[in-house]
């Protein structure tokens, strides 16, 4: 008898431990994330999305015209994180990114990209990103500064195998050579500038 006690007595406490291990874990995955102290809320519209789609248009169309005449003309795209935000939840929306996301914030703070957001996996977890985008030798590149989900920081191996994999998915999905040499992408005063010169 006292065998099948201590046998009971071992999965009770394996059962115990268990679900204090998922309740730790429960815990920190759906805590808050961290959130940039300063950061205001953005509003999202449909009218914003669809402003940065016509900002989008009227570049390709200034690109064009000005590969047209053989110019080496210098353009800009200016972002708003209303322009963003509202453009990311939309495309989330539409199923283009794979992922239901909602509460989703994009904001522009001293050389860094803000993102934070929730992520409906089979729980919500709420997840935050710092991000620097700069460019070198004409190319995008995007630095992790952090990545937390819920209350735990995502280790540094993991993003970096992380943003390989979402680099190679971003070289395959735009293989054909764009028209323009990027140049810079300023962050900062809630907009995102990307400026470069027609081919």
């Amino acid at each position: 008898m006292q065998a099948v006690r201590t046998i009971f007595l071992f999965f009770g406490a394996v059962f115990a431990l268990l679900m204090i291990a998922i309740g730790i874990g429960g815990y920190l995955i759906t805590g808050p994330a961290a959130r940039e102290v300063g950061a205001n809320s953005v509003e999202i519209t449909e009218e914003a999305a669809q402003r940065l789609d016509d900002k989008i248009d009227a570049l390709e169309q200034e690109i064009d015209a000005a590969i047209a005449r053989g110019e080496h003309r210098r353009v800009a795209l200016l972002i708003t994180e209303e322009e963003a935000t509202s453009k990311i939840k939309a495309l989330s929306d539409e199923g283009e990114i794979g992922i239901d996301i909602d509460h989703i914030q994009v904001c522009f703070i001293d050389g860094r990209v803000h993102v934070f957001t929730k992520i409906d996996f089979l729980i919500s977890v709420q997840v935050s990103l710092q991000a620097e985008i700069e460019v070198n030798d004409g190319d995008i590149e995007i630095k992790i500064k952090s990545f937390n989900a819920g209350r735990i920081s995502v280790p540094r191996t993991l993003i970096d195998q992380v943003m390989r994999a979402v680099m190679r998915m971003a070289d395959e999905r735009f293989e054909e050579d764009i028209d323009v040499e990027l140049e810079q992408i300023t962050v900062g005063n809630g907009q995102m500038i990307v400026t470069g010169v027609t081919k």
